[in-house]
């Protein structure tokens, strides 16, 4: 799960500072430009351009640039400034300024990366403190061992086919890792019953979308992704007649409407403790009679669509579902 998570996160910056994706193309192209400014400032003899354009991009590139050439490359540039050239105060003073100022820039630009690494080693900890609870949900019952990666997977296929981007992608496919964190809570009488749940224990049961969304709403990227949303709402339903809050329609995250229908899915097609898994022929009747009310009519019709193409109904059946659907309305 955490190879899942850190290949959502790579490329991405959180330092405003940090430059590690481009950081040497975009210093090596300041470099050239204050080559070119010292170039030009010696054909045409302005201290003026010097002064503007010539110190503070050398100076600039010096800040994040670990390549040991360019450094030295940027020494050498000033020294031969210096050296062919006959200071006066204005220049001495300017040099001490942008020297200076690149004293402060580069102590903020450590002190930034230092707190973005930091917050990145706590929030990965975190995370694996977190999916590791998730699976012991999966681990108390053995009817729904897989269940969590097997609604991931679903989930991904929709979001993809449905044109999401990347980044939703990954979000959806790491809200299904953890969408029934909140069952942790849960009575293993509850979860383990070999037979249909009374009224009070599935009241019970029906908190574990907000139980969920408490463990990790504090987690600030999976807030900025999204997933602490969707896992608290992946059981509402278009009608209103979900829980926990009653959301309707476009209210819902899109993600959480996505989980909606992969996890209904998975629990028709899945054994559990109390009945066998159904057909999928039956599960796909259901989720059809059921579009619009119970689950979002484009990531339903999605995922029916993704079944034809993986072979496992035939377009003549889906046909059929679609007219009976019609009818039904």
């Amino acid at each position: 799960m955490i190879k899942e998570w850190k290949s959502c996160k790579k490329g991405d910056e959180f330092c405003p500072v940090s430059f590690k994706k481009y950081g040497f193309l975009f210093w090596t192209i300041f470099m050239i430009c204050g080559i070119a400014a010292i170039a030009v400032n010696y054909l045409f003899d302005s201290p003026l351009l010097l002064g503007l354009y010539g110190y503070p991009v050398v100076l600039l590139s010096l800040i994040r640039v670990r390549n040991s050439v360019l450094v030295v490359l940027g020494g050498i540039l000033l020294g031969s400034l210096l050296l062919t050239r006959t200071p006066d105060a204005v220049h001495l003073t300017v040099i001490a300024a942008y020297a200076i100022l690149m004293v402060i820039v580069r102590r903020v630009v450590w002190i930034s990366s230092r707190n973005y690494n930091e917050k990145n080693e706590q929030e990965d900890l975190l995370l694996n403190t977190v999916f590791s609870l998730a699976k012991t949900i999966d681990a108390k019952d053995p009817y729904t061992a897989y269940h969590s990666s097997n609604v991931a997977s679903y989930a991904k296929k929709i979001a993809k086919e449905m044109g999401l981007s990347n980044r939703e992608i990954d979000s959806i496919y790491l809200a299904g890792l953890i969408h029934d964190i909140g069952k942790i809570g849960m009575p293993d009488s509850i979860l383990q019953k070999d037979g249909r749940l009374t009224e009070d224990e599935y009241a019970t049961m029906k908190k574990h979308p907000e139980e969920g969304y408490k463990i990790i709403k504090d987690i600030q990227r999976l807030q900025e992704l999204g997933i602490t949303d969707m896992v608290q709402y992946h059981h509402e339903r278009p009608d209103g007649k979900g829980y926990p809050r009653g959301l309707t329609g476009a209210d819902i995250p899109v993600g959480a409407r996505i989980l909606g229908v992969a996890d209904a899915y998975d629990a028709m097609t899945t054994n559990r403790s109390y009945r066998q898994k159904l057909a999928i022929e039956t599960a796909v009747n259901e989720i059809t009679r059921n579009i619009g009310t119970q689950f979002d009519p484009i990531a339903a019709n999605t995922l029916i669509g993704i079944l034809i193409a993986e072979g496992k109904i035939q377009k003549e059946e889906k046909s059929m579902l679609s007219t009976t659907f019609s009818v039904a309305n």
